[in-house]
């Protein structure tokens, strides 16, 4: 039979792939580029946030911070459209 180490731990490869997998698909996700560029006017569509029209003003991985008069809104990069 299989023996068992007490000084370490017990991790099998099974544990070890899908921890890198998971991690490769959040690195790949926030790598994500987003199409909106710095100070672009954008208008921005969301049920939760609703619906307003600013300037990109901050990039954080897929959101966007949509600058407002007086507020930042952030969005997911694709409940934004630029304006018609």
């Amino acid at each position: 039979m299989g023996e068992i180490h007490a000084g370490g731990p017990a991790f099998s490869a099974r544990v070890r792939r899908l921890s890198g997998f998971v991690h490769q698909t959040l690195a790949r996700a926030r790598r994500v580029p987003v199409p909106y560029k710095l100070g672009e006017v954008v208008i921005g569509d969301d049920p939760f946030n609703g619906r307003h029209e600013g300037r990109v003003a901050v990039k954080n991985g897929t959101f966007v911070g949509l600058q407002t008069v007086d507020q930042i809104f952030f969005y997911d990069y694709r409940q934004l459209r630029r304006p018609d």
